[in-house]
């Protein structure tokens, strides 16, 4: 643009006052207001189903404890039972955060996530790490890792994923009681600078 436009739409936007609001426009704001509502009452009724399903559900309610009732859920529902998976690794792979390098004979890759499993899952579970992220026992482990990638917080919280994927599952098949720091040994070294 040139000066004297900037200059215009500068004081232009110094002196005004804004637009009415029509009556087209109320109505419009209090539909979508409505909406809202509504939105967030039947939010409450699915997460008042989902307790209720996962109430007599031994597996679900393990999990729901650390990661919360609906990833459980969204975990039973793509994954099916833990307890089917032979080890830890194969639950991980199900949900497609196996490590696996892209390469050609030209090209040498680094390793990434496979993504093979749901998305889904993985998104839940990508929320489930944020909230894990903000615990004492994971936030040292968190920051090193982000620090030593060159401040690639995606890379350390991948990190932070695919090592609750192995706790949920301990959680599920062994009944083992959540400790987020046992998930990363060593936290204490990092916590303490060592």
């Amino acid at each position: 643009m040139k000066r004297d436009k900037i200059e215009w739409f500068v004081a232009s936007a110094a002196s005004s006052v804004g637009v009415r609001q029509t009556a087209f426009d109320a109505r419009r704001v209090r539909e979508c207001a409505q909406a809202a509502r509504s939105a967030r009452g039947e939010v409450r009724q699915a997460e008042k189903e989902l307790e209720k399903l996962a109430r007599n559900h031994a597996v679900i309610r393990r999990q729901a404890a650390v990661v919360g009732v609906a990833t459980a859920c969204v975990l039973w529902v793509y994954l099916g039972d833990p307890r089917d998976y032979h080890c830890a690794e194969a639950y991980r792979k199900a949900m497609g955060l196996n490590l696996a390098e892209r390469s050609s004979g030209e090209y040498e890759g680094r390793l990434r996530i496979s993504k093979r499993g749901s998305a889904e899952v993985r998104r839940w579970l990508y929320f489930a790490a944020l909230r894990l992220v903000m615990s004492r026992a994971v936030r040292p482990w968190y920051l090193h890792k982000k620090a030593a990638d060159g401040e690639e917080a995606k890379r350390a919280l991948v990190g932070v994923m695919r090592r609750l994927a192995i706790g949920l599952y301990r959680v599920a098949v062994d009944g083992v009681v959540f400790d987020a720091a046992r998930l990363f040994p060593g936290g204490r070294m990092v916590a303490a600078g060592v």
